[in-house]
């Protein structure tokens, strides 16, 4: 199986977000084949808005740069994660704009009513992205996660579909450059490497492992202390 790993955060293997990946990736069998995508090292531009994806070039983008070769890596794969954190509520702008340079793959809206919630608005240009699995790991330096990742997740909703990718969306992701609840930490981990050997497996996640690696790492009373302590230090208080 053929795993892309597109990671969208600006910090690239610094990402917090990208502790979570790594141990999800830890459950696939390691005949598995991953390759991961940096977003940050491509020359990827924002979309024009010229829609000639769905005009004269048909499916293609006039726009010479490097996300013709990543949507070669995304068509190719088998299982697309998308990594990246949550940024004032939604995605992080280099994730956006190669969101936005997806446009290609669907066909032109026609002013059709989508009344199903798990179909989404533009039809498929590319049919073989229906046979592909879509994951969309991300944290958050939020309490939890519910509260927070609806925006993001009604977006993903009206571009593929609810229902038509997993997420794994952690809270508290400061507690991943800090010293403190290391077995905590590792303990929520050890579950997220369970969610990924499920998945490799079954290519979905059972109802009990989503709440499983829902659950906050740290009450909120714990969480407070140590990011209160954080931030603190980021200030010079200390």
């Amino acid at each position: 199986m053929k795993i892309l790993v597109i990671n969208g955060s600006p910090k690239g293997e610094n990402s917090n977000t990208m502790n979570v990946t790594r141990a999800f990736l830890g459950g696939f069998p390691e005949t598995d084949e991953i390759e991961i995508a940096e977003l940050r090292k491509l020359n990827i531009k924002p979309c024009m808005g010229c829609y000639s994806c769905w005009g004269k070039t048909e499916g293609k983008c006039v726009i010479g740069d490097d996300m013709a070769v990543l949507r070669e890596k995304i068509l190719g794969a088998d299982v697309i994660v998308e990594s990246f954190p949550l940024y004032f509520f939604g995605m992080p702008s280099i994730v956006k704009m190669m969101t936005d340079r997806c446009l290609p793959f669907m066909m032109p809206y026609l002013g059709n009513v989508v009344e199903q919630r798990n179909i989404c608005f533009h039809e498929l240009r590319e049919k073989s992205l229906l046979k592909k699995k879509q994951v969309v790991i991300s944290s958050c330096g939020y309490v939890e996660a519910d509260a927070v990742y609806p925006a993001l997740l009604k977006q993903l909703d009206l571009i593929c579909g609810e229902g038509k990718y997993t997420s794994i969306l952690c809270a508290q992701g400061e507690l991943f450059i800090s010293g403190n609840a290391k077995r905590q930490r590792d303990g929520y981990l050890a579950d997220v490497k369970k969610a990924g050997e499920e998945f490799s497996r079954n290519l979905a996640l059972s109802e009990e492992t989503k709440k499983r690696i829902a659950k906050p790492i740290l009450s909120p009373k714990g969480f407070e202390t140590i990011t209160s302590a954080h931030w603190e230090e980021k200030r010079g208080a200390r």
